[in-house]
């Protein structure tokens, strides 16, 4: 049993061989299904000629992403691929050049500050906080305001003000 994937990076744990492998499992397992996964709906077959965008973790270290990049290309036959970090590609869905992005997730986050759609050295911090300690804080004041308790009643309000308007 192999884990390819790490705190944000390529596993280290396993031979290269391995690791290889199961990285390619995972992929045509997501685009072919496969191991309990119904995947898009492409064949085996088709894999070969396609192109693809590798969208990395903002601070993806390099080797990981052209080990990752060499695999979609030689070993699944992929014919070409784009390779841009989660801020860039942000930025591009919403059509803007320049922006700081602020990535939420359950247990950290991160700010990375991008211009003309590269993302600028020394302007990303990693927080080690994330929406499920935004979560507890938010709880931790309505139980301090007394209004924990009037939660449901409050939301019902809400949605009734909302539906009337």
């Amino acid at each position: 049993l192999c884990y390819p994937f790490r705190r944000g990076g390529l596993c280290r744990r396993s031979s290269p061989g391995v690791l290889r492998a199961a990285v390619v499992t995972l992929l045509e397992s997501a685009l072919c299904g496969g191991g309990g996964v119904a995947g898009v709906g492409l064949a085996p077959s088709q894999l070969h000629g396609c192109c693809a965008v590798l969208a990395l973790p903002d601070g993806f270290a390099r080797c990981d992403g052209s080990a990752l990049l060499q695999l979609l290309l030689v070993e699944m036959g992929m014919r070409a691929c784009l390779v841009a970090e989660e801020a860039t590609l942000a930025c591009l869905a919403l059509g803007l050049s320049s922006a700081c992005v602020v990535r939420l997730g359950a247990s950290r986050g991160a700010v990375v500050c991008v211009d003309e759609l590269i993302p600028m050295p020394g302007c990303s911090t990693r927080l080690q906080y994330g929406g499920d300690d935004a979560d507890a804080l938010l709880a931790a004041l309505l139980r301090r305001h007394g209004l924990h308790d009037r939660l449901a009643e409050l939301a019902a309000e809400a949605e009734a003000e909302a539906g009337g308007a």
